[in-house]
């Protein structure tokens, strides 16, 4: 079996079988770490994710960062191109079950053209090493829409989804920061 395929099935099982408390409160500190780091305060932009499937949840971040008048964007998986592109969201009312049963933006009427536009986009993933490599759900949205991206990669982990190394390819994109309930790591 594909060294790939086998991280992400044993960590996909260990995620579906987290307790909604051990989510909730580690999320809090993830949250807390994160909102005390330089690149969300400098940020004036920034993509996030919806949590799915015991992710790590982001809407405590979306309400403290529309708070602090940042501009939040949500990614939608575009249906015939297969790539993900990013909206506005201004209230979280305006997301609604998209691509795989994972909340996105409804309407869809301005995507953002340039991806450098953010200045920071906070990656889903299901394992992580200490390299910033990132093991996905295996089919590389995010590495080809983070190929061009020249802002801040932070990924949001559970520390069980930290490894010291993840096979990785060559178009494989990595982290810049992630962030889990008990530390930031920072890749240099």
């Amino acid at each position: 079996m594909d060294p790939k395929k086998r991280w992400r099935e044993a960590i996909l099982e260990q995620r579906r079988q987290l307790d909604p408390r051990f989510v909730r409160e580690a999320s809090e500190k993830i949250e807390s770490l994160f909102l005390s780091l330089e690149e969300f305060n400098l940020a004036e932009r920034v993509g996030l994710y919806a949590a799915f499937k015991n992710e790590a949840e982001t809407a405590g971040i979306f309400g403290k960062a529309h708070a602090l008048r940042k501009e939040i964007y949500y990614p939608a998986v575009d249906s015939k191109t297969k790539e993900i592109r990013f909206y506005r969201v201004k209230n979280l009312k305006e997301l609604g079950r998209g691509f795989a049963g994972i909340l996105e933006p409804k309407k869809r009427t301005h995507y953002l053209a340039n991806i450098d536009f953010l200045n920071l986009i906070i990656v889903p993933g299901v394992a992580f090493d200490l390299k910033g490599n990132r093991l996905g759900f295996g089919q590389g949205y995010y590495d080809k829409l983070l190929e061009p991206f020249h802002g801040k990669r932070v990924a949001f982990a559970y520390e069980f989804q930290i490894a010291d190394t993840l096979p990785s390819q060559p178009r494989d994109q990595r982290m810049d920061v992630v962030v889990t309930e008990e530390r930031v790591i920072r890749i240099i």
